[in-house]
């Protein structure tokens, strides 16, 4: 096979493209580079780098930034956070996603300094009417505004360095999203998809997801090394995120992420449920992947988030209950607390929310319930004694 020329790349769809280093900018010290796509070949690509870096050596090309493109600012913007590691592996991931499949396709060829609110109100407005790739509906507001973070970042670097002066991206209204209840089970489905499963194996990993509320990220590491039953509580300290489908560790999703969560005399029972069943299948399995973590497969060894995904959905599939997702346990969960009186902060606190306010905001169709219960009781500590001594 042979080696590939250097300076030269493959991109997400398969095509080949190549850098070359025009020289730096004498303020700020950033390098300016050329970055020029869609080879169909690691040759071509590499003949078309030389006869680049040929015409540097002539002093035929120089470096210039009112021919700067959002390509190339957003290849200088990615690979400089990916390098000093200030985002999370994960949000690095995404932005080269929703850069490559959102902005590139549509922005990529413009120069920076032409990119303005109108620029980025037509191509927000295209996105959503259905000019995105691979999405013939349209986007929702959500994804949209995910598509913004790579490109108002790119365009914060491009400030800092003198490229233009405001942040076209910052007049610019975000589509907005319609308000939706999170989909969730009710307690009497909840009940009888727990009584439905009840002899699989996988009944303690559902029974433990809807009763702690946690992330699936954060119950497939799970260790027994955080799992305290004398104390009546687990320590919540590790996570994961898949990259394309490789697991790699998080941060969490909030700095509320790490967090101890109490335990009631059913979630104990659960856990040890779960660790004779483990006990059993590590006598039964000569090839027992031997780990600390407590929800493990039948044969040893962590679950993937997206194995625990497909599970769930094959069964309520098969139970006939409305499909959720693993998150969707979450929001059930949340909403049994505050329907079973949990205050809401103490609730948000339990499920790792940063933002107790937000989290009200989501569940404003339980709090609403809530109110109402607040409404009666407060009437009947005020009037009722009244009437009754009447």
């Amino acid at each position: 096979m042979p080696a590939r020329p250097e300076g030269v790349y493959l991109d997400s769809k398969g095509r080949w493209y190549f850098k070359v280093t025009v020289g730096r900018d004498a303020l700020s010290g950033h390098r300016e580079q050329i970055t020029r796509r869609g080879f169909r070949t690691a040759a071509e690509a590499g003949r078309e780098r030389l006869a680049v870096l040929n015409k540097i050596n002539k002093g035929q090309l120089k470096p210039s930034k009112t021919t700067l493109t959002v390509d190339q600012l957003l290849d200088e913007y990615i690979e400089g956070i990916e390098a000093d590691g200030r985002l999370s592996p994960k949000t690095c991931f995404d932005y080269r996603h929703f850069s490559d499949y959102y902005v590139r396709p549509h922005l990529g060829k413009k120069r920076v300094r032409d990119i303005t609110p109108e620029v980025i109100v037509a191509w927000q407005r295209k996105l959503t009417t259905g000019g995105a790739i691979q999405s013939e509906r349209g986007l929702k507001a959500n994804t949209v505004r995910l598509a913004r973070a790579p490109l108002s970042g790119a365009f914060k670097l491009a400030m800092a360095r003198g490229i233009v002066a405001v942040n076209p991206l910052v007049g610019t209204p975000r589509p907005q999203a319609r308000r939706s209840i999170p989909k969730h089970w009710s307690p009497e489905q909840a009940r009888e998809f727990l009584a439905l499963m009840e002899g699989d194996r996988t009944w303690t990993l559902w029974a433990f997801l809807m009763g702690s509320g946690l992330r699936i990220g954060e119950l497939v590491p799970l260790r027994w090394s955080n799992v305290d039953l004398a104390g009546h509580a687990v320590r919540v300290v590790d996570f994961v995120s898949t990259l394309d489908h490789e697991i790699v560790p998080s941060s969490g999703k909030s700095r509320d992420a790490v967090r101890t969560i109490d335990l009631d005399e059913h979630l104990e029972e659960v856990l040890v449920l779960q660790k004779e069943l483990q006990d059993a299948e590590r006598e039964a399995e000569p090839d027992w992947e031997p780990s600390d973590f407590v929800f493990t497969k039948s044969e040893g060894g962590p679950y993937h988030p997206q194995r625990v995904s497909r599970l769930l959905a094959t069964f309520t599939k098969e139970l006939g209950l409305p499909r959720l997702t693993a998150h969707g346990l979450r929001h059930t969960s949340a909403t049994l607390m505050l329907a079973s009186g949990v205050a809401p902060k103490v609730a948000a606190e339990r499920l790792g929310h940063a933002d107790a306010s937000l989290f009200m905001n989501v569940y404003s169709h339980v709090t609403q319930t809530m109110q109402r219960d607040a409404a009666n009781r407060i009437g009947a500590a005020l009037f009722s004694p009244a009437e009754a001594s009447a």
